[in-house]
C-alpha cells in the first residue's frame, strides 16, 4: 500500500471535494480517499499495483483542476 497527498488548485467548495473524491475512488485499488478545498489538498490511499500515481492525477485533471504531488 501506498499513500500520497497531492496539491489540487480550483476546488472551491464541499462539492468540488465530493467530485474529486467520487472519480478517484472508482479506480481499482484505491482504498481511501479524503479531500480538502480549504487546504487544497488529496490525500489517497491505493495499492501501487493496481493504480499508479499517474493515472490518479490524470482522473483530477479530467475534472479540470491543476493537481501535482505536495
Amino acid at each position: 500500500m501506498k499513500s500520497v497527498e497531492y496539491k489540487v488548485d480550483g476546488m472551491t467548495c464541499s462539492g468540488c471535494e465530493n467530485s474529486v473524491k467520487k472519480v478517484i475512488k472508482q479506480l481499482p485499488g484505491v482504498h481511501e480517499v479524503e479531500a480538502s478545498h480549504i487546504g487544497k489538498t488529496v490525500f489517497v490511499y491505493y495499492d501501487e499495483k493496481q493504480v499508479k500515481e499517474g493515472d490518479i492525477m490524470n482522473q483530477v485533471k479530467k475534472l479540470g483542476y491543476q493537481v501535482e504531488v505536495k
